[in-house]
């Protein structure tokens, strides 16, 4: 593989990674030299120093970070970001983690219906989730939340949360053809009103929501989430 090809291939691999790699993990993935991908790395670094973007090494390990000179920049738009209250759509990804975890991006989205990249990158920054490995397939991860989640609904366990058969208990389900209280579930039940007898349960108070009324579809949403994920 040319040098030039290399580094974007590093490049890619380093942008999509969540934690530090070495030279010789990346040279095992693309069965190259650990001395070409060490030459390759040095070259991306030094030309990345004075960008937005540079990479980082210490010792052995690499990984890319935002420049320091930027850092009041960044630290001001994340603040922004996490001052926001969570999309319901934000909320009902929560809800599907909260109790099917750990659960994969995969499974949330085929209950979903809707691409949730979106929701997951604001409740993984917000720290209500994390990304654990798959014991199914080492190349994807798992979301599970965290002890800040319980922390936010005043928990001491996920083993408290109310029970789901309780929740949806008595939301009546809109009047179609053949669906009956019956196949309530996660995969045939529409989401929001789910959603809604979970964050009015008494412990649940304390996590910010968006007023459950406020007009925003799963759809647009789901719209806006796939235009970030094209234009990231």
């Amino acid at each position: 593989m040319e040098q030039e090809q290399l580094k974007r291939t590093l490049e890619a691999l380093l942008f999509v990674a969540s934690k530090p790699f070495k030279a010789k993990e990346f040279a095992k993935i693309l069965e190259l030299e650990e001395a070409d991908v060490k030459t390759a790395l040095d070259v991306l670094a030094e030309e990345k120093k004075d960008s937005g973007i540079v990479l980082l090494k210490n010792k052995d390990e690499y990984q890319l970070s935002t420049n320091s000179a930027c850092s009041t920049q960044v630290k001001n738009f994340l603040n922004a970001e996490l001052r926001e209250k969570l999309t319901d759509a934000t909320v009902e990804v929560l809800a599907i983690i909260a109790y099917r975890q750990p659960i994969s991006k995969a499974e949330i989205e085929a209950i979903r219906g809707v691409n949730s990249q979106y929701s997951l990158r604001h409740l993984l920054m917000r720290g209500l989730i994390e990304k654990t490995s798959n014991p199914a397939d080492a190349r994807s991860f798992l979301y599970q939340t965290t002890t800040e989640f319980l922390m936010h609904l005043g928990l001491t366990s996920v083993n408290e949360l109310p029970e789901f058969a309780k929740l949806v208990e008595h939301i009546k389900l809109p009047q179609t053809p053949g669906l009956n209280q019956q196949a309530l579930s996660f995969e045939s039940a529409p989401q929001a009103p789910i959603v809604t007898a979970l964050v009015q349960t008494e412990k649940a108070e304390s996590v910010p929501l968006k007023s459950v009324n406020q007009e925003t579809s799963d759809e647009e949403e789901g719209a806006v989430e796939e235009d970030i994920d094209k234009g990231a």
